[in-house]
């Protein structure tokens, strides 16, 4: 009987740990593409939510540049969120010590400490 009770909670045990992780296998998150057609017909500062890879997202738009390469960026760069507070139209910005081609646009920026 004891055999069966502890054999119980076990096998219950295991069975919810499977539901109960996050999506950890995310080494990239930034989508340039993605975050701009969230932001897409909305203005400056307006609240937005989705979901992408298996994650709930919320967070604002934004004025941010973004790279015409697809691959150059990982997102996180400062520079991003800097580089079209002065020229809403720059066409490069430095980031990283690099010139990069690119354009400022509403983008998705998830919440940080200013």
């Amino acid at each position: 009987m004891d055999k069966k009770l502890i054999f119980s909670i076990m096998l219950g045990a295991l069975s919810v740990t499977g539901m109960a992780t996050a999506n950890d296998k995310v080494e990239k998150v930034y989508n340039p593409d993605l975050y701009q057609k969230v932001c897409k017909g909305k203005t400056a500062g307006a609240a937005v939510t989705f979901a992408h890879r298996g994650i709930i997202w919320n967070g604002t738009c934004e004025p941010q540049f973004f790279s015409n390469a697809k691959n150059t960026l990982m997102g996180d760069e400062a520079e991003i969120y800097t580089a079209c507070q002065g020229a809403s139209g720059a066409n490069t910005a430095t980031i990283n010590g690099q010139e990069v081609q690119g354009k400022c646009a509403l983008g998705f920026t998830p919440p940080r400490p200013k």
